[in-house]
């Protein structure tokens, strides 16, 4: 057998991987555009409350997959473990998304709570956003950005036919109890990012991938809690304007969140001379949280 080919065909694909490791790291960055819809009118249609709904479970997910190397989570060549940061966030995001998924589907989309769900969501949320994030397809077959992105069709599908006329028309509902309860999605997935950052178990060198995968997950919750308060005016009125505010801006903190390296502090006790980037992130995802359950005790009143 003739071996000599390979002394040239090897480099060549030591050298492409090298490249593409390269361009990767020079891409994989976490700061994002967050969804920042206008209030509509009070006059608005069913269907364009939909799409703005749509649009909140759907954008960050959908950046990610937009992105010039989308989804990183199932890249092969060791990517994901190398730029880990990327990966965490994107772990965030679907994470976050698919519980955003379920809980809208439930509630902004269906006429009653013993209503069916519109099958559209049911697949976006049991079938398409819940497959596995580092599965890899061959020639894109079974691969988790193409049922992903079904998903986020689904999602425009549905409030593209809301109230259409069709034996398929969507349906479009946002009650006051929905409110509360999608409300409660955010409280939820926040506090569950605030117990990344809160682990005793966070060192220096992991102290990045809590970071980045409370800021994935702290981007859904932000965009649906826009979105919500962008098609229902209930939420500011009944859950106080200071309330809202507040955990926007403290959602645009978190979004522009981006050290140019992780510090963990220096010790536990937390007076080192080192900066502590976890505590500082961990500061803001507890003051959004705080504002969100504001709301819900006012609420509740």
């Amino acid at each position: 057998m003739n071996l000599k080919p390979l002394k040239y065909i090897l480099p060549v694909v030591i050298g492409l991987g090298a490249v593409y490791l390269i361009a990767e790291g020079v891409c994989s960055n976490t700061t994002r555009e967050q969804y920042k819809p206008e209030q509509l009118a009070a006059d608005a249609t069913d269907a364009q409350r939909g799409q703005v709904i749509a649009n909140s479970v759907n954008f960050a997910l959908e950046q990610e997959l937009d992105t010039l190397f989308g989804w990183q989570l199932n890249d092969l060549f060791f990517v994901p473990s190398i730029f880990d940061n990327k990966s965490a966030y994107q772990a965030g995001v679907i994470y976050a998304t698919r519980q955003a998924s379920d809980v809208l589907a439930k509630t902004a989309a269906r006429a009653g709570e013993r209503d069916t769900i519109d099958p559209r969501l049911t697949a976006a949320s049991g079938r398409y956003f819940a497959y596995g994030q580092d599965v890899w397809g061959f020639w894109f077959i079974y691969d988790c950005e193409g049922k992903y992105r079904e998903g986020i069709k689904n999602w425009n599908d549905w409030a593209a036919s809301i109230n259409d006329g069709t034996k398929k028309a969507g349906v479009y509902n946002v009650r006051s109890d929905d409110v509360y309860e999608i409300l409660k999605y955010a409280s939820t997935v926040t506090e569950l990012a605030l117990s990344y950052l809160n682990s005793s178990s966070i060192g220096h060198f992991s102290a990045d991938d809590a970071i980045y995968y409370a800021k994935g997950v702290v981007s859904v919750a932000g965009n649906v809690v826009r979105g919500l308060a962008a098609v229902d005016e209930s939420v500011a009125v009944r859950g106080g304007q200071e309330n809202l505010d507040e955990a926007l801006k403290r959602f645009d903190y978190i979004a522009e969140f981006d050290p140019l390296y992780v510090f963990a502090g220096g010790n536990a006790v937390g007076d080192a001379m080192m900066p502590n980037h976890v505590a500082a992130l961990a500061r803001h995802v507890d003051i959004v949280n705080n504002r969100i359950n504001d709301m819900l005790a006012s609420m509740e009143k």
